[in-house]
């Protein structure tokens, strides 16, 4: 039986390149939040939003999720998973940011599976560890406490301390043949590009 985990969904940025709050942005008609929770509602019971201290989010029909303070103010996405894991009602989470409105659940429940006898399991493409959607345990708080302590807030250094797995991109297109869940939201072209994406699957949806 695959074993049970979190999401939780990182939505502290700023979205400085983007000039707006990511996680409140509309894009396909509702903000880019909820995208993030409505996949993470098919894969797991538990659902934890890393937020900022000033920052407030819709409500979305149908899913519900539990909203954690970052502790560090503008440390970076690794602040924010150092406050939610803690609090994660499983021992495992997939962590994902709050901007990708194409996530694949085939491909969430995998990078779940990678991280069986593992502490960080992690997607990398062209050579690129992709630490905005990956697995992450619970055991390893005391590591990215150590980094943000240190003054390093980046979610990759957590890997050399610990054991992990890496899933390469020939395992990734198994369950995400387009790779679509890495899709994000950092500058205006980018939104621009989803909102397109999104009319056009909503159109062929419609036929």
């Amino acid at each position: 039986m695959s074993e049970s985990f979190s999401v939780i969904i990182l939505a502290g940025g700023f979205g400085r390149r983007l000039g707006r709050d990511k996680a409140t942005t509309e894009a396909g008609g509702r903000p880019l939040l909820h995208w993030s929770a409505l996949a993470a509602a098919e894969v797991s019971d538990d659902i934890v939003v890393a937020r900022r201290p000033d920052q407030q989010f819709p409500a979305l029909d149908g899913v519900d999720w539990r909203e954690i303070v970052d502790h560090r103010h503008d440390r970076g996405p690794l602040a924010g998973l150092e406050a939610a894991l803690p609090l994660i009602e499983h021992e495992l989470a997939v962590a994902v940011a709050c901007d990708m409105p194409f996530l694949q659940t085939d491909l969430l429940r995998a990078v779940a599976a990678a991280c069986e006898g593992v502490s960080i399991a992690m997607p990398r493409i062209d050579g690129v560890a992709q630490p905005l959607l990956a697995a992450y345990r619970r055991s390893i708080v005391p590591q990215a406490t150590s980094l943000l302590d240190e003054g390093d807030g980046r979610l990759r250094a957590l890997l050399p301390l610990v054991e992990h797995s890496i899933l390469d991109i020939e395992e990734l297109r198994v369950h995400d043949p387009e790779l679509q869940s890495f899709t994000n939201v950092n500058r205006p072209e980018d939104l621009h590009a989803v909102e397109q994406a999104l009319t056009l699957r909503n159109t062929a949806e419609l036929v």
